[in-house]
């Protein structure tokens, strides 16, 4: 009679951030490539005031440090948009959200 090996098991955690990574990659291109991209398509001057935070149904939520940049980069919607679909390719990102949050 032979045992079977027994595997140890895993966290639940690692498995779920592995998962996580994964899905994300697929659907919406790597964490890198999105920063990457929001960098290129919005104004230098605007980088130390924003920081990308979350990609959902391809909704991509930017925390910007006061309502004057978010109101100044709700009136460069369009244009940020679509230069962020033309570096990240079509249905990656459909949409941009701005809130107001802290930046580290």
């Amino acid at each position: 009679m032979t045992k079977k090996k027994v595997k140890k098991p895993e966290e639940i955690g690692l498995i779920i951030s592995q998962l996580i990574k994964k899905l994300d990659t697929k659907t919406h291109g790597s964490i890198q490539e999105i920063v990457q991209a929001w960098q290129n398509a919005v104004e230098a001057k605007a980088l130390p005031h924003t920081k990308p935070v979350a990609i959902k149904q391809n909704i991509l939520t930017i925390e910007v440090d006061s309502s004057t940049w978010l109101y100044f980069l709700s009136l460069k919607k369009k244009n940020i948009l679509e230069s962020m679909k033309k570096i990240l390719g079509k249905g990656k990102i459909e949409d941009i959200r701005f809130r107001i949050g802290e930046i580290s």
